[in-house]
């Protein structure tokens, strides 16, 4: 069994004001996750060390960090990256750009378990609806595109910032992927919106998934983290 959480960091910023990634590389490891998929990673403070801040979430869990910014400063860089206990094959991004809107990407990355290979996606779209729209049609063709995927395994999670409940955004993505039933995941300390999704390949069998809610992740973002706890079946 593995285990998948996709977590929107806030900067690592928690609810109390207190920026740590510290106490949330620990959580992670904790709840035994074997990838994370992570959103609004922030390094661009000038009073810290980005590979302080990738250390921090990285050592608690043993992971390996592969980062995707859209944005770079003088002094870090801010967007989104994944964490894996198992070994990263390779990994690429793809530009979810807008005009006239913040940078944003689909983050790609082929991971080797002990018995499969699987084809991870993370991403935080727009907060524009005409935004996400547009983001959601590049995303249906990275998902199609035979040559990256090759039928492997797939998972697709992040932060897809839709927050109207009747939205048919996502219609072009259910030939392709089954959405999973996490939950309402923001904000934190009182969930009314499902911002935070994961979506699955027939190869990919739901053993578990939901919320990580406790007093610890609620309190460090202003989102929830969601899980799937999952086997994968030979392809046939």
């Amino acid at each position: 069994m593995y285990r998948l959480v996709s977590y929107n960091l806030h900067s690592g910023v928690g609810r109390d004001g207190v920026q740590d990634y510290h106490r949330i590389g620990h959580m992670l490891a904790e709840k035994n996750a074997d990838f994370v998929l992570l959103q609004e990673m922030d390094t661009r403070a000038s009073e810290r060390n980005t590979q302080s801040d990738i250390d921090a979430l990285c050592q608690p869990g043993g992971y390996t960090f592969v980062p995707a910014a859209t944005q770079v400063t003088s002094h870090g860089w801010f967007g989104n990256a994944m964490l894996s206990r198992h070994t990263v094959i390779r990994d690429d991004v793809v530009t979810l750009n807008v005009a006239d809107r913040e940078p944003r990407n689909l983050q790609r990355v082929w991971v080797e378990t002990p018995h499969h290979s699987l084809l991870l996606h993370n991403t935080h779209l727009g907060l524009s609806r005409k935004e996400r729209r547009q983001q959601v049609k590049l995303i249906q063709s990275a998902l199609e595109d035979g040559t990256a995927n090759a039928d492997l395994p797939a998972m697709l999670a992040g932060d897809l910032n839709e927050w109207w409940y009747l939205s048919n955004l996502f219609a072009r993505l259910k030939p392709i992927m089954h959405q999973l039933d996490t939950g309402l995941s923001f904000p934190s300390q009182f969930p009314v919106f499902k911002l935070d999704r994961v979506w699955v390949t027939q190869h990919c069998q739901i053993l578990n998934c939901g919320l990580i809610k406790d007093p610890a992740s609620s309190h460090f973002s202003d989102h929830l983290p969601v899980f799937a706890d999952f086997v994968i079946h030979d392809r046939r």
